[in-house]
């Protein structure tokens, strides 16, 4: 597999395929593509979805099974009734009735409230008030620091004349810090910017919400670490991760890598755009 191939499994989102009729009452289960821990159960057109305790990860750290909340678009053929992840030997239980008709998605997030690490659809059809059947669905596996730190390691360097150069290393905790910083200072100051940043499955980027600006002293052309302060903490951002335009479309060369910056902390929308730098 060369290295455009693994970039886009390492991101790639897996897919899984189930039906169940709504005659049916006994629970039938979902192949996930990693385990068989998630059930499904059609009775009078409600449906319930279960997901063992096994799928309970990283509850320690926060993490819980729930409904999206977010943007379904024009998607409203199904609602839930009541859901928990609190009922013992399950991650997760939550149970859907019909309330129009069509198709519909429920998409369960494994989420810490700040970024999704992975997710399951149930795509499902609805019809006179009843849900009839799961037509089929998907799964998006986690990414973590470690999958994606082969590829984004190293120094990157700003597009398009800007000065900023962004460090990206594994950090402890699974994600990848980030430090950016520009090339030069001003009034003996220097101005630089640190994150830690994990892959959101919905969003397919990289997100963070620790974002600090701190402000240095330069010494003889050099950072006086010692004089960090942080100039304001709890920054949000993004990273998008793209590959970009090969010159030629038959080289066997791996392709180039860009990385988007957007810090929602200035309240703009403007984007810094890095390539890995080149020595």
């Amino acid at each position: 597999m060369n290295k455009k191939m693994i970039i886009a499994a390492v991101i790639s989102i897996g897919m899984m395929a189930s039906s169940v009729s709504a005659g049916e009452t006994e629970p039938d289960t979902v192949q996930t593509g990693v385990s068989n821990h998630v059930t499904t159960e059609m009775t009078d057109g409600v449906l319930t979805i279960r997901i063992d305790s096994a799928e309970k990860k990283d509850a320690d750290s926060g993490f819980y099974w729930t409904t999206w909340r977010g943007d379904k678009g024009d998607s409203s053929a199904v609602e839930v009734i009541t859901e928990t992840d609190m009922e013992e030997g399950l991650a997760y239980a939550g149970s859907f009735r019909a309330i129009d008709n069509g198709d519909d998605t429920i998409r369960l997030v494994y989420t810490n409230g700040q970024y999704v690490k992975e997710y399951l659809d149930f795509n499902v059809l609805a019809e006179d008030g009843e849900i009839r059947e799961i037509t089929g669905g998907g799964q998006a596996f986690e990414t973590k620091g470690e999958d994606l730190a082969p590829y984004l390691e190293g120094t990157w360097e700003e597009t398009e004349g800007g000065t900023h150069f962004m460090e990206i290393s594994l950090s402890d905790d699974g994600g990848l810090s980030f430090t950016i910083s520009n090339s030069g200072g001003r009034d003996g100051n220097t101005v630089f910017y640190t994150m830690t940043a994990y892959y959101d499955a919905i969003r397919e980027a990289l997100v963070y919400w620790d974002g600090v600006e701190h402000q240095a002293a330069i010494t003889d052309n050099e950072t006086d670490t010692e004089a960090q302060e942080a100039a304001g903490e709890g920054g949000t951002g993004v990273f998008g991760i793209e590959m970009l335009p090969e010159d030629d479309a038959a080289s066997d060369e791996p392709p180039a890598l860009g990385i988007t910056w957007l810090d929602n902390s200035f309240g703009n929308d403007d984007t810094n755009m890095f390539v890995k730098a080149e020595y």
